[in-house]
């Protein structure tokens, strides 16, 4: 196992800057709209130039979809990582359940519906998760080849983890915009979660 080293003080604030320009555009674009936000304004609002945030980011939809990027970065890492003797399933099941629970008060469950309406409406936005997912498949597939005995059915396996996730994601924004209460929410997420990683268990021998 290689677990990843704690970041240094320099990459600490980069990440810092980093985050500070994602909180700064998520809260424009919910308040005003994806599409009339410029990237101007948002260097403004977190107090660095336009060039930091393009030093940063390479367009304006990667400002709203890192945190995708950055999700598949530690499914990846949950399964490179997993304790001896754990399955693939098993480790990316368990990393998903871990997660902290969605919208668990009125004003989270108000920005995560901004979120998914703004998202939902966007083609340019849902063209760039596309990006990210098809990035996520071949990180995925690199991975399974490297730590399964898969080896030429590693492109396959990760589709099927792909799409798993692709149903839970679209699952949740179904009931997030027809207002679901959190703890429903919450609870299908978790039991969909496991029937879905169950199906792939009982299928994938990984």
């Amino acid at each position: 196992m290689n677990p990843i080293p704690p970041p240094g003080l320099r990459e600490q604030k980069k990440q810092q800057t980093r985050t500070a320009i994602m909180d700064a555009a998520l809260e424009l674009f919910i308040g005003r709209g994806f599409t009339v936000v410029t990237v101007a304004e948002v260097a403004r609002a977190a107090r660095v130039s336009e060039a930091t945030v393009f030093n940063y980011f390479r367009t304006k939809e990667d400002l709203v979809h890192d945190r995708l990027d950055e999700f598949w970065v530690r499914v990846v890492d949950a399964i490179e990582n997993r304790p001896d003797g754990t399955g693939t399933i098993d480790a990316i099941e368990s990393f998903l359940l871990a997660q902290p629970a969605v919208a668990p008060d009125t004003a989270a469950r108000e920005r995560l519906l901004a979120i998914t309406r703004m998202i939902t409406d966007s083609p340019s936005l849902l063209a760039r998760e596309g990006v990210s997912y098809t990035a996520a498949a071949a990180a995925l597939s690199a991975v399974l080849a490297r730590t399964t005995a898969i080896g030429d059915d590693a492109a396959a396996a990760a589709q099927a983890i792909l799409g798993i996730q692709r149903s839970l994601v679209d699952r949740t924004r179904e009931l997030v915009l027809a207002g679901i209460d959190a703890e429903t929410l919450n609870r299908d997420v978790a039991e969909r979660t496991r029937s879905g990683y169950a199906m792939l268990r009982n299928g994938l021998k990984i």
